[in-house]
Formats: C-alpha cells, sequence, structure tokens
C-alpha cells in the first residue's frame, strides 16, 4: 500500500459545519456522504445543511461584522493574522493536498 494510502485511511475528516465559532449538526441532524471518486469509499458524513442552517450562519457573519473586530485591526495586526494562517497551510499542506486529492 502507497504512503499516502496508509495516511488516507488514518484520516478522522471533520463534517460538521462551522458555523459561529463552534463545530455543529446540521439542523434536524441530516448527513450526506462525502464520496472519494478514487475508490468509492466514503470519507465521512457531511453536514446537510438547509435553509434553518444558512440563516444561522449569515446571522453569526453579520454579528462578527458588525462588531467591527476586524475592521479595528490596524494593518500590521491584519498582516500578522494572515501570516499566521498561510504558516498554519504550509505547516497542514500534506494533509490538506491528500484531502484535496481524496475529493476531487
Amino acid at each position: 500500500m502507497a504512503d499516502w494510502q496508509d495516511k488516507a485511511a488514518s484520516l478522522e475528516i471533520e463534517g460538521r459545519a462551522f458555523i459561529d465559532g463552534a463545530l455543529r449538526d446540521a439542523h434536524g441532524g441530516r448527513t450526506f456522504d462525502c464520496v472519494s471518486p478514487i475508490d468509492g469509499r466514503v470519507l465521512t458524513k457531511v453536514a446537510d445543511c438547509g435553509e434553518a442552517d444558512v440563516n444561522a450562519a449569515v446571522a453569526a457573519a453579520r454579528r462578527a461584522f458588525d462588531a467591527g473586530v476586524w475592521a479595528g485591526l490596524n494593518p500590521r495586526a491584519r498582516k500578522a493574522v494572515l501570516l499566521r494562517w498561510a504558516a498554519l497551510m504550509r505547516e497542514h499542506l500534506d494533509e490538506l493536498s491528500l484531502l484535496e486529492t481524496l475529493d476531487a
């Protein structure tokens, strides 16, 4: 078995929605299978979000926007946040690449 296959077999993929800073199931608990086109294997069950979930996400985004935290940061602080995000992406590049490949 190839190294990527070993890594793929051991992945634990989060399928809940991320809304208002927290992972949560879809309203009503509905899910759908995320299937790998490589071998037909179910990678994870994904929250099947509907209108109530979208409304909750939009409301959370509006509250975050209206709070003005990002807009209130000076350019140096924004740069630090974006550089940290880029560093985290580089740190997890192998895992992110594998996830994208499995779901391609």
